[in-house]
């Protein structure tokens, strides 16, 4: 990376969005603030419905009829073609303004591959439509390229390949097509809204092995979103869990994953699978149910599910606490005034697990 580049890629501040519905407003995002730096894997990880996807793809100008964004600014920086270093606020784009950018410097991998690409169309006409649109790559050299690509993403007998339709190739083989169109164009962000969910386990872990050695290599920014902390293990640098529409802790993957400080991250963490555990053991459920989030939430959205709530959880929101330079949690139970509580032993011998397997 250049010296003179900006270390920060995208900087989103205070996102909030809801959707218009029969019985009133649903509030899907309420104020989240996100970084991502070069060259840099941030994971977004949290229940379904917790507002990930909805988060994001305000990145890509993705938005349905009924959606209203009510605040939020996204400042993303890139380097345009004359090799000058730009920030725009992708909130304020025209629609026109932020085509030009997607597809070039943004690119968006989807969960499903096959709704993702169009079967009336070969592969290498897919390819070259974003190649078409945002270079002047043509001909032989555009056929270069979309052989480039399908190699560069490990497809073998490429022009055969090139000539096929979608429902020809396997998933494992359509998402890898998913993700040479989205590199086509060599983008500075990469967006993989769970982009392995559809596809088998063996088939997962080709994917992840994939886009990290892509992130690697090309040195691109990447924002994984998925409900799989087994998946972030993996893949991420940083990760952010979120809640009812917030991101409640953000830290590196070691804070974490061996650190954790909110009670909602103790129960995703103790819910994982392991293969050191008995299999008669009962695999661990958070109680309860998500907020219903057409109602107006009060205090702590995770207090009714929360066995460490103190009564302030009920009444008032908490802010973030900081445990270190790169790690905080918005949970009152960091409050220096709260009763200190442990989490629970049977999340610490997880973790002590985790560190032994990573150490393996």
């Amino acid at each position: 990376m250049a010296e003179n580049r900006s270390d920060t890629i995208l900087k989103m501040r205070d996102m909030r969005v809801s959707f218009k519905t029969a019985n009133g407003l649903v509030h899907a995002v309420r104020g989240v603030d996100l970084d991502v730096r070069r060259g840099e894997t941030v994971a977004v990880v949290g229940e379904s419905g917790s507002g990930k996807s909805v988060t994001i793809k305000q990145i890509m100008g993705i938005r349905s009829h009924n959606a209203i964004v009510e605040s939020g600014s996204i400042e993303f920086t890139y380097v345009d073609e004359g090799g000058t270093e730009r920030t725009v606020d992708l909130m304020k784009l025209s629609e026109r303004e932020h085509t030009k950018l997607k597809g070039r410097h943004i690119a968006m991998v989807f969960q499903d591959p096959l709704t993702s690409l169009d079967p009336t169309m070969t592969i290498e006409r897919q390819l070259s439509e974003s190649i078409v649109e945002h270079t002047d790559l043509r001909g032989a050299a555009l056929h270069e390229r979309c052989v480039e690509l399908l190699d560069l993403v490990g497809i073998t007998d490429v022009e055969a390949r090139l000539k096929s339709y979608p429902h020809q190739l396997s998933g494992g083989m359509r998402q890898r097509v998913v993700i040479a169109i989205a590199l086509s164009c060599n983008p500075d962000l990469l967006i993989c809204d769970e982009p392995t969910t559809a596809l088998d386990v063996t088939i997962q872990a080709r994917i992840l092995e994939l886009v990290l050695e892509l992130q690697r290599r090309l040195g691109i920014a990447v924002i994984f979103i998925t409900h799989n902390l087994g998946v972030v293990a993996k893949v991420a640098d940083h990760v952010n869990v979120m809640y009812a529409g917030k991101i409640v802790e953000s830290g590196t993957t070691q804070d974490v994953f061996f650190d954790p400080r909110h009670p909602y991250t103790w129960g995703l963490l103790s819910s994982m699978p392991s293969v050191s555990v008995d299999r008669e053991e009962r695999l661990y459920t958070i109680p309860g149910n998500p907020p219903n989030m057409l109602n107006e939430i009060e205090g702590d959205a995770f207090a009714p599910r929360n066995a460490y709530a103190l009564e302030i959880d009920f009444v008032e929101e908490p802010p973030r606490f900081q445990v270190n330079d790169h790690h905080w949690a918005a949970t009152w139970l960091l409050d220096p005034r709260a009763p200190k509580v442990e989490m629970p032993q049977q999340l610490r011998e997880r973790i002590a697990q985790m560190r032994e397997e990573e150490v393996a």
